[in-house]
C-alpha cells in the first residue's frame, strides 16, 4: 500500500481512493471497483481509524502504525472520510 520512498501514509488520500473506488463502481457496475472499495475500506478500518478514542489518524509510517496520535484539527475533523460515505451513498441514490 505504500509506494518505494514513500515514508508516510496520509488518510486523506486513502478516503479519496474510497470515494473514487464506489463513484467507479457505480457507474461501471465493474465488480473490481467494489473490491477496490472493500480493500481500501477494510485497511482503513484497520489501521487508520482510532477505535478507542474514534477519528482517523492524519498519518501512518510505512509499518501502518500511527506516525503521530494527532487526528484531523477543527474544523476539518474528519471531513474526508465523511464525505467518502456521503459520496458513496450518493451514487447509489
Amino acid at each position: 500500500m505504500c509506494p518505494a520512498g514513500i515514508l508516510i501514509k496520509n488518510y486523506w488520500v486513502q478516503d479519496e481512493v474510497i470515494s473514487a473506488a464506489s463513484l467507479l463502481a457505480a457507474k461501471t457496475q465493474e465488480p473490481f471497483y467494489w473490491e477496490c472499495y472493500d480493500e481500501m475500506f477494510a485497511y482503513c478500518n484497520k489501521y487508520f481509524i482510532d477505535h478507542t478514542y474514534d477519528g482517523w489518524y492524519q498519518l501512518l509510517d510505512r509499518q501502518n502504525q500511527p506516525y503521530s496520535q494527532k487526528k484531523s484539527p477543527p474544523p476539518k475533523t474528519d471531513y474526508h472520510p465523511v464525505a467518502a460515505c456521503y459520496q458513496t451513498i450518493l451514487a447509489f441514490s
